[in-house]
């Protein structure tokens, strides 16, 4: 049988729960993080919605040699801009990104030569660069706390997608104990002698770069930010 409600007394009946109206709020901020091929890296990340988002990523690595890939010194930089899609509305992600990869290779030689019976040293610096178009795919987890703190992990590959372009630039020196007199005649037979060294430094220098430059690169990133 129904009974009127009292007055001042709490309805039975269940509470209806409050939508949450912050779920595809718009959020941006700063992300860093640690990883190869990058050894560090920076940028921003945004979510337009629960499922979609995207950003800017700007990867380093200081100087460095990689046997794998030669006998040069390597200084790696890497920017792309990059779409998210959280099939879930989570944290998980899925991620494809297009940029350039710039990659400097530097080596240097020295030999002692001889000529007209006097001797000397050929120091000889070899640099190139080569900038390649990539496209980036990863898979992740990016956590995001209720006060902003996020932290994540990805990982995937770097595709090189354009044909890579190598540019050279290169130095050398001659110091010779031949006296003044002589010094232009040696120099110049010193720097005969040079031709070889120029070539295999030069060499060793493309083919460091054509490889890293033609190579796909795995990558594996820790991150962290601040997304408000």
């Amino acid at each position: 049988m129904f009974e009127p409600k009292k007055p001042g007394e709490a309805s039975s009946s269940p509470a209806v729960e409050e939508k949450d109206e912050g779920t595809d709020q718009f959020k941006i901020g700063p992300v860093a993080g640690v990883g190869i091929p990058s050894v560090v890296s920076f940028g921003g990340t945004l979510k337009l919605t629960r499922f979609l988002g995207g950003g800017v990523n700007i990867g380093l690595i200081p100087k460095v040699k990689l046997s794998y890939y030669g006998d040069a010194t390597l200084s790696y930089q890497h920017y792309d801009i990059y779409g998210r899609i959280y099939p879930f509305g989570g944290g998980f992600f899925l991620s494809g990104g297009a940029g350039y990869a710039t990659v400097d290779g530097t080596l240097s030689s020295n030999k002692t030569v001889s000529a007209n019976g006097y001797s000397g040293t050929v120091d000889y610096n070899s640099k190139g660069s080569v900038r390649t178009l990539m496209l980036t795919a990863l898979i992740g987890y990016f956590y995001t706390t209720s006060i902003g703190f996020s932290f994540g992990v990805d990982a995937g590959a770097q595709i090189p997608i354009a044909p890579s372009q190598v540019s050279y630039s290169s130095t050398y020196d001659v110091t010779t104990t031949a006296p003044p007199a002589l010094h232009d005649l040696v120099q110049a037979e010193f720097k005969k002698q040079a031709d070889p060294i120029k070539q295999q430094t030069d060499r060793s220098v493309q083919d460091t770069l054509e490889k890293i430059g033609r190579t796909t690169l795995p990558t594996i990133n820790l991150r962290i930010g601040w997304i408000l």
